[in-house]
């Protein structure tokens, strides 16, 4: 049986008396999407940038390949370099075209010639639909086009795992589907994704894994059926409840079956 890639056992972090994350156990499976929801202020994108140690845990221990990373002796750029990060704000170097702000890491980090990041960056932007705009510098592009080219950036290093921090909540709606459809692409590839998001269509169409996060826990955990459809934690189906009043407040038209609601999620507050 195959080795988690990720693995945290009792992983805290607190910020001066407020403790975000209580005690996260938590296992990724290689070539495994897992998507992370839940409301506002629950702890998700804490819970992500403690994976690579963007933010320091205050507890509890974190091991990528079986290695704990947690370990004062780790290379942890090197650790980072396996396991890129997405961010909601594209973090693009404005004063850098597309295609710089991609080979940029890749002469720097992999120490590749530049004739070598110049082939790997084309192709890469070729994959996320944005070689046309290799020249172009972000503020010439539109958010879509610049989480893409950022996408992109992550995907070059050839990393082991990708971190998705909410990477479509800066975009006009309009724009998201665009970034969800290289993501999804991504996930069939077979990249083994950590996703924070609220794109609920998402989690349920591409997720192999549904964590719900409340109140810096894991309250429930399962398959997109068992999360969407069948919710066992009240939590859960107040949340999905929530969602969905929300989604049909915004477009009464979609469908009834954009999100499943068994179980209880459809009941009424």
């Amino acid at each position: 049986m195959a080795e988690p890639i990720i693995k945290t056992v009792g992983l805290r972090k607190s910020f001066g008396d407020l403790e975000v994350l209580k005690g996260i156990d938590l296992e990724v499976m290689p070539s495994e999407c897992m998507v992370i929801i839940g409301p506002s202020g629950s702890g998700k994108s804490t819970l992500l940038r403690c994976l690579n140690r963007m933010i320091e845990p205050t507890g509890g221990s974190i091991y990528f390949e079986g290695h704990d990373i947690m370990d004062p002796d780790i290379d942890i750029n090197q650790v980072r370099s396996h396991m890129n990060m997405v961010f909601q704000s594209f973090n693009l170097f404005m004063h850098l075209t597309a295609r710089n702000n991609i080979s940029l890491a890749l002469t720097k980090v992999k120490k590749m010639s530049r004739h070598e990041a110049d082939e790997l960056t084309m192709a890469t932007l070729d994959k996320v639909g944005m070689r046309d705009k290799a020249d172009a510098y972000p503020g010439e592009l539109s958010g879509g086009q610049q989480q893409r080219v950022a996408i992109a950036r992550a995907m070059a290093m050839e990393p082991k795992v990708i971190l998705f921090d909410e990477p479509t909540s800066a975009l006009d709606p309009e724009l998201i589907g665009e970034v969800l459809d290289v993501m999804k692409k991504l996930a069939m590839s077979g990249m083994t994704m950590v996703v924070v998001t609220h794109e609920m269509g998402f989690a349920r169409e591409m997720a192999d894994k549904v964590i719900f996060m409340d109140q810096g826990v894991i309250a429930e955990q399962g398959t997109p059926e068992e999360i969407f459809v069948n919710p066992q934690n009240p939590r859960t189906k107040v949340f999905l409840r929530r969602i969905l009043k929300e989604v049909n407040a915004l477009d009464p038209g979609i469908p009834p079956d954009f999100m499943p609601t068994g179980n209880g999620v459809q009941d009424n507050p």
